[in-house]
């Protein structure tokens, strides 16, 4: 006895077979996602409407022809030959890339490419291109604005901390000044002679700690003298805030950078230092900093016992827009940051290339 389907409303007993291949036709037929089908040759036999919209062609014009010559730039003929090597390998695929339309224009896809295997033999190959060419476009203008608003950010921690060395850092020496003439007019004994210098020590802690958070906000030492010794005040004056130990380490004859990644660079430092100074305990911190001939990398990594990976880990802190900003940074200077939590602490690794 044979297994039947009854298409609703339609009346005929169709054979169960017969009804699947109707209802997929049907379903690529009105399927938003270009679809296009190859042989095991890598040659189209079929495409859905969605393909010829997207990419101009009929099936007419690409059946049995070379899919990767017409719709891929010329320099990626590589990459997509690459992918179709893995397709005939039986293996899926799935990548964001550039592809061409009919008329030259260049849309931004999403591809997923699915081999048909039946008994570990390729009987085709699917292929699904996403269009993501708005989404793209809005990434792009979203990197743009984010950009804009760490160069803004940074404009108003440069003002931020030269007002505090210029007036309220001199104000305060200022002050301390005239406490210390003060001191020498009382009797050396008495009390306010004592009240007196307990005032003048607290004007010098503040002005030390002001000045700390100016070079925090804006390290003058990196613009003047490059990263390296900018990286050495800033682990210095954190082993002696924190009592945290750490070994730094930094490629000899280092030499200057481009400000911008100079600047991306101690900033992914400093965040990372923030937020093992509030959420790991740990003995000790590693602070690596290695330049090779194709690029820079820095790695931070601690010690932590006992602390758990964070819900969020990357939140915002007092000097930036935390790791995922830094994170933003580095990728508009072709870098990346990655951060991996285990057992034995976190790892935090930022490279960027020299071009």
């Amino acid at each position: 006895m044979k297994c039947s389907l009854k298409v609703p409303g339609s009346g005929l007993g169709w054979n169960q077979a017969e009804a699947t291949a109707a209802y997929l036709q049907a379903l690529l037929e009105h399927s938003p996602v270009a679809t296009i089908l190859l042989n095991p040759e890598h040659r189209p036999v079929a495409c859905n409407p969605a393909f010829e919209r997207l990419f101009r062609y009929s099936l007419t014009e690409i059946k049995g022809r070379d899919i990767n010559e017409l719709i891929a730039f010329p320099e990626q003929r590589e990459e997509a030959a690459k992918l179709t090597r893995t397709l005939l390998d039986g293996k899926k695929v799935r990548r964001t890339t550039r592809r061409r339309r009919k008329d030259g224009a260049a849309v931004e896809v999403e591809v997923y490419g699915i081999p048909l295997m039946q008994g570990g033999e390729l009987k085709g190959i699917y292929g699904l291109y996403q269009d993501v060419t708005q989404r793209k476009q809005a990434e792009s203008k979203l990197r743009q604005l984010s950009g804009k608003l760490m160069e803004l950010q940074e404009l108003e921690q440069r003002r931020v901390a030269r007002e505090l060395h210029d007036t309220t850092s001199q104000e305060l020496a200022l002050l301390s000044l005239y406490l210390g003439r003060l001191e020498r007019m009382l009797e050396p004994e008495s009390s306010a002679s004592a009240l007196v210098s307990e005032i003048k020590i607290i004007a010098n802690q503040c002005s030390q700690k002001i000045r700390s958070v100016s070079y925090v906000l804006h390290p003058p030492l990196l613009q003047e003298a490059g990263l390296r010794p900018a990286v050495s005040w800033l682990a210095e004056g954190f082993e002696q805030r924190s009592g945290i130990q750490v070994h730094l380490q930094i490629s000899p004859n280092f030499g200057r950078l481009a400000e911008p990644v100079e600047l991306a660079l101690f900033r992914v430092l400093q965040e990372s230092l923030s937020n093992i100074l509030r959420h790991t305990a740990t003995p000790s911190v590693d602070i690596r900093l290695r330049r090779t001939e194709s690029g820079v990398q820095l790695q931070v990594m601690d010690a932590g016992t006992g602390a758990k990976p964070m819900k969020r880990p990357y939140r915002e802190s007092a000097y930036g827009l935390g790791l995922p900003g830094m994170q933003e940074r580095l990728h508009q200077l072709g870098g990346s940051l990655d951060v991996d939590f285990s057992s034995s602490g976190t790892t935090v690794r930022a490279s960027v290339p020299l071009v």
